[in-house]
Parts: C-alpha cells; sequence; structure tokens
C-alpha cells in the first residue's frame, strides 16, 4: 500500500514539551479505487510533524482519536489552527481546546 510506504520515509519522533500553535488538517486519498483520510499536526514553530495518521473514514472518532493522540506531545493547551471544516472545530469545541479557523487553501 503507498501510504505505509510513505509513513515509512517520513520520520516523525516528537517529544513532549509546550508548544504554542499546531496546524490540523486532513486531506482524502484514494488508493486502488478505496478512499482513506490522513490527518496531520504540525507545531507551526517548530515546522515539525507531530503526528500524521490514516483513517479509513472522517468522522468524529478519527477526529477525537487523532487530537487526543497529539495532545499526548503537548505541555498545556496549545492553540489549534484549522480550517473551517466543522467536524474540526466541533472537536476542538467539545475538548475544550482553544483553536483558530482560518482558510489553508485559496
Amino acid at each position: 500500500m503507498e501510504v505505509r510506504k510513505f509513513s515509512e520515509r517520513v520520520n516523525v519522533k516528537p517529544s513532549r514539551m509546550a508548544r504554542r500553535l499546531i496546524a490540523l488538517d486532513e486531506t482524502c486519498v484514494k488508493v486502488n479505487g478505496l478512499e482513506y483520510w490522513v490527518y496531520a499536526a504540525i507545531d507551526v514553530d517548530r515546522n515539525e510533524i507531530i503526528s500524521m495518521r490514516v483513517y479509513p473514514s472522517r468522522n468524529a472518532l478519527a477526529t477525537e482519536q487523532f487530537i487526543r493522540e497529539v495532545l499526548k506531545y503537548c505541555e498545556g493547551k496549545p492553540t489549534f489552527i484549522v480550517d473551517n471544516a466543522p467536524w474540526l472545530k466541533q472537536t476542538l469545541e467539545e475538548l475544550d481546546l482553544p483553536y483558530n479557523a482560518e482558510p489553508f487553501r485559496k
């Protein structure tokens, strides 16, 4: 699977530390006719990938699971930067996490 090959080449080994801003996004990729959702979180100040995960669907459960995983590498509550995706904003609100909604693409 191409997604697995990609993840083997990306070095993602974050440490737990104070983080100020985290950009959070997801995108759909198609592999062998099937859709998968790739979630990514990047520490904006360090330009460091904190986490990258592939899910078979995009839903509230996958979004919450991903954000909780990202928080394992954060001290305190960083501010998340997200696009206007309602599932991202809703999950961050439910977890009582600060965020700024900004369009990533024009």
